[in-house]
């Protein structure tokens, strides 16, 4: 189910622009991450289940466009779990020296 919501939401993008500069998609990456992070700890939402997996989303939409970026391969179908490519992504980042870490 995960990886199809993904499907759809890269799918629904504005094209990707293969211009995209590594340094603005490390930037949406690391923002998306901080937003995601930001409301796994406030619980303040009064909806959080739809909230949290729209950024969820959001954020691995950033991590797949940073990874076609620097040639890391990937994509929706590999995100079953989605936790465990996204822990997968994240480290072949940082092996690229790429820290999403605020």
């Amino acid at each position: 189910m995960y990886t199809q919501l993904l499907g759809a939401a890269l799918g629904d993008r504005v094209p990707f622009v293969a211009e995209s500069t590594r340094t603005a998609a490390v930037a949406e990456a690391r923002r998306r991450r901080h937003n995601l992070e930001a409301r796994m700890t406030a619980g303040t939402t009064p909806d959080p289940i739809p909230v949290v997996l729209a950024l969820q989303v959001g954020y691995d939409v950033a991590l797949l466009e940073l990874a076609a970026i620097v040639g890391i391969d990937s994509g929706p179908g590999r995100f079953e779990p989605a936790e465990r490519e996204r822990a997968r992504l994240e480290a072949a980042l940082g092996d690229l020296g790429i820290d999403l870490e605020l």
